[in-house]
């Protein structure tokens, strides 16, 4: 059996069970972590693993290795899985504290995650931090200027700001 996530997946697409089984001891554990950071609750979070596991099983045909890493690949399904269970967007996003805000803009930034070329990966990490945050909550996890305002504790006019400021320092990094 393939020993890297890409060729297990592949596998998983052909039916493979037992490549199934070493996907789901291998990139388990770190899918139950971002599924218990979204959730909160532990016993959500495992029905919410679960049901990225039967995604992954479901959607493995569609996985492309050349568009970027499998791992990437699972972390997107679980946060797709993760934001559609969701009760309330905007409760839910108004309730995370700087953790886990930080630890959602790190774990995008720090992954190989397809959507994020390392040139913008790096440019991201050139922002001031209230810019990064504002940009990937807003850009990547769909959150409004007013949830930003009451999840940072700002005026929207403020978050307004940051944004275009952050987006005009991207391109200017991007182009250069």
């Amino acid at each position: 059996m393939t020993d890297d996530l890409e060729g297990q997946l592949e596998l998983v697409a052909a039916g493979d069970r037992v490549a199934f089984r070493a996907i789901y001891n291998t990139a388990g554990p770190r899918l139950l972590s971002i599924c218990k950071r979204f959730m909160r609750d532990p016993e959500a979070a495992n029905d919410a693993l679960q049901e990225v596991m039967f995604r992954i099983w479901e959607k493995s045909p569609l996985f492309d290795r050349s568009k970027g890493d499998a791992m990437a690949w699972m972390s997107t399904l679980a946060r797709n899985v993760l934001i559609n269970r969701l009760p309330d967007k905007q409760t839910s996003a108004i309730s995370l504290n700087s953790d886990e805000i930080a630890a959602l803009v790190d774990a995008l930034t720090t992954s190989r995650d397809p959507s994020l070329g390392p040139d913008l990966r790096r440019c991201l990490g050139e922002l001031k931090e209230d810019y990064r945050q504002c940009v990937i909550l807003a850009y990547h996890y769909g959150l409004s200027y007013e949830e930003l305002a009451k999840l940072r504790s700002v005026p929207v006019g403020t978050i307004k700001t940051w944004i275009h400021r952050a987006v005009g320092q991207l391109q200017t990094c991007l182009s250069q």
